[in-house]
């Protein structure tokens, strides 16, 4: 009778009805919880970067969480769900308005994979509002859409998590956009 119960709770967090949510988490408890609600039944993304981290005798790439203090999880936001992601150990609230959970949309969370997954240097910024939307059409980084500010040949593209209010940026070349709102050579050059 308890399988019974550990498979209707499995099929419950992945319904159709499920979507992604922005959760913070206490300091330094993002692979914890990553793990913990993946045993739970939970799908969990921790979106994470490379940083060159230095010290007075050596320097190390280390691989670290891009937004620290979140971590993004998919399920269907019933009551029962959302009591189940809150009772999870670090984790501090679900992202929202007015006590509701707000979903991310799928278009950020993907975005945000191809660019981390890509292999291309990403860096960490604060969520920006300004700048063009463009599309990349081809490389590694080909279907990321994002803003974009122009850096002499080449382009940085800003991936913005609204949810979070927080950003990553990869380089490509101007050759590999496709401009959704504005021609590239109007771009804002910075």
């Amino acid at each position: 009778m308890k399988e019974t119960r550990e498979i209707i709770i499995m099929e419950s967090t992945t319904s159709a009805a499920s979507a992604w949510f922005a959760l913070q988490t206490r300091y330094r408890f993002e692979e914890r919880i990553a793990t913990e609600l993946e045993a739970k039944g939970f799908e969990s993304y921790l979106p994470r970067l490379k940083e060159t981290h230095q010290w007075k005798d050596r320097k190390k790439v280390l691989d670290v969480p891009a937004f620290g203090g979140y971590i993004f999880a998919r399920f269907d936001p019933s009551l029962r769900n959302r009591v189940r992601v809150l009772e999870t150990a670090g984790v501090v609230r679900v992202l929202g308005h007015h006590g509701r959970p707000e979903p991310v949309s799928e278009l950020e969370i993907e975005a945000l994979r191809l660019a981390l997954e890509s292999g291309v240097q990403c860096e960490r910024h604060e969520h920006l509002e300004v700048g063009s939307k463009i599309s990349v059409r081809r490389g590694p980084l080909a279907g990321l859409s994002g803003q974009v500010m122009r850096l002499g040949n080449r382009v940085r593209i800003f991936v913005n998590v609204v949810s979070v209010h927080q950003s990553i940026s990869v380089e490509v070349p101007l050759e590999d956009i496709d401009p959704l709102d504005i021609p590239a050579e109007q771009l804002p050059v910075v």
